[in-house]
C-alpha cells in the first residue's frame, strides 16, 4: 500500500528486504519476534537468528561506524519498483522492523505486533531496541486449516485404457 499510494520503494540487501519512504530517510522490514513482542514491559527478541545485513542496519540506527562493504548496502536489482542507495544514503537510513508473534490457543489465534528500531545486535539477535511502538493485538477465531478437505473423502474417477 505504501509503495502503490505513497511513493515508498523496495530495497534489498542479501536476505534483508525492506521498503523505504520517498525521501529515503526511513526503512521498514519484518521480523518474527518471541512471546515478549508487543508487551511494553518486556524485552522482545527476534525468534530466528539474523545475518550481517541486520547487523549493518542496526549499527547505522545506533550511529556507529559501519564497516565498509565492497558493494552498496542495498542492491540495485530490487525490481522495477526498487531503488539503489549510495553508501552514504544507506547508512543515514533509520530502519524499523514490524515484529510479530503468533500464538494459537485452541481455535483462537492471537498476533502481537510492534514497530521497533534495533540499536544493538549480538550473535544474530537484537540485544537492545531503541524506540518501540506496541500495536494492538489481533485476535482471530474460527481459523480454517488449509489442509482440511472437509468431512467426506475425495473420489476422482479415472478411466483406464
Amino acid at each position: 500500500m505504501h509503495i502503490q499510494q505513497e511513493g515508498w520503494a523496495r530495497l534489498i540487501h542479501g536476505r534483508l528486504e525492506l521498503v523505504c519512504n520517498p525521501d529515503r530517510s526511513i526503512a521498514m522490514g519484518v521480523m518474527v519476534g518471541d512471546a515478549a513482542t508487543g508487551q511494553a514491559s518486556l524485552f522482545p527478541k527476534n525468534a530466528r537468528r539474523r545475518g550481517p545485513a541486520t547487523d549493518r542496519v542496526t549499527r547505522a540506527n545506533a550511529g556507529e561506524s559501519v564497516p565498509h562493504v565492497q558493494t552498496a548496502l542495498f542492491a540495485a536489482d530490487a525490481g522495477p519498483e526498487g531503488v539503489a542507495l549510495s553508501e552514504e544514503e544507506a547508512y543515514a537510513l533509520k530502519t524499523w522492523f514490524l515484529l510479530s508473534c503468533r500464538t494459537k490457543i485452541g481455535d483462537t489465534v492471537r498476533i502481537d505486533c510492534e514497530l521497533s528500531q534495533p540499536k544493538k545486535f549480538e550473535d544474530g539477535f537484537v540485544a537492545k531496541w531503541g524506540r518501540r511502538i506496541p500495536l494492538p493485538a489481533l485476535v482471530m477465531d474460527g481459523i480454517e486449516h488449509m489442509h482440511d478437505d472437509g468431512p467426506g473423502e475425495i473420489d476422482i474417477p479415472v478411466d483406464f485404457r
